[in-house]
């Protein structure tokens, strides 16, 4: 997560094609929410904030339509609608807020993938960069 003051809140980026890029946010439910922030060492839960100032500058818009399950791990497992191809506009961008503090004191947190990336649950197993 990107955020000038703050370890676990920020808008939520991807790692993908070699660019990073926002999630949209619609629909973003709990699950979801604590799946992300479990998977940045970030707590159990959060929440979905849609009343942030929208950022400035230009980024690509990845993915919409994110819907983890309670056993997914990773944002990775969770089905998505096709990544690259999404309307959305800046202020559906997703800006998050984690209920715990980061153990890592880390500054910025971005979740990485850039080399293979499940569209719907069954399909092959990604790969991590690290």
């Amino acid at each position: 997560m990107v955020s000038e003051d703050q370890q676990c809140a920020g808008w939520l980026e991807v790692f993908y094609n070699g660019t990073w890029g926002s999630v949209c946010h619609s629909p973003m439910e709990d699950i979801t929410v604590s799946v992300i922030c479990r998977q940045l060492g970030c707590g159990d839960s959060g929440i979905f904030n849609s009343s942030v100032a929208l950022r400035e500058g230009y980024r690509p818009q990845w993915v919409d339509g994110i819907q983890c399950w309670k056993t997914d791990i990773s944002l990775w497992q969770c089905p998505s609608d096709p990544w690259n191809y999404t309307s959305c506009s800046p202020k559906e961008e997703a800006y998050i807020s984690c209920a715990g503090s980061s153990v890592h004191g880390i500054r910025q947190a971005r979740i990485l993938e850039s080399v293979s990336i499940p569209f719907s649950r069954g399909s092959s197993q990604p790969r991590y960069c690290n």
